[in-house]
């Protein structure tokens, strides 16, 4: 006995959804599919709060794990050459921590919760914002107010160009 659902609920919970993974593109869709503009605006924006969330405060084991995963790679590479632990020098500067740094440097965490939302999407952005900035309430609430703001911009802008 299958449960038979609305389409307009499927297209909400999609919203949601992907929201929280890539704004821009549940924006889009909730401004192609769903009538109702305050209805979309708020199933977008809670979702991309949402993701927001996740990634936040999931992103730190996330990293943990990654780190880890890497680390037994390495060991099993330098295992399988036959070099001991000891003979290798890990690079401490790489390509990307140095480009972290610049962008740390250039604008900072400010610049990166702007642009997370829309252009480089939340995954990304709350997963290297938790590298620069330790408080994560705090990168939560920058996160909010950026998807707030990107999701009023462009709620405002649309109508503009229809």
């Amino acid at each position: 006995m299958g449960m038979v659902m609305d389409e307009g609920f499927l297209h909400l919970v999609g919203i949601f959804l992907i929201s929280g993974v890539k704004f821009l593109v549940g924006l889009g869709w909730a401004i192609a599919f769903v009538e109702n503009d305050w209805m979309g605006f708020f199933v977008a924006s809670m979702g991309g709060i949402f993701g927001s969330f996740i990634w936040i405060f999931m992103g730190h084991w996330i990293q943990s794990k990654w780190i880890q995963f890497q680390r037994d790679r390495f060991e099993k590479k330098t295992i399988a050459s036959g070099l001991e632990r000891g003979e290798f020098v890990v690079k401490k500067f790489s390509k990307k921590n140095r480009k972290l740094v610049k962008l740390k440097r250039w604008g900072g965490v400010y610049l990166l919760v702007f642009l997370a939302p829309l252009i480089i999407s939340i995954p990304v952005g709350c997963l290297i914002l938790s590298t620069m900035e330790s408080n994560r309430f705090r990168i939560l609430g920058l996160m909010s107010i950026s998807v707030l703001m990107w999701g009023v911009f462009v709620y405002t802008i649309v109508p503009l160009f229809s």
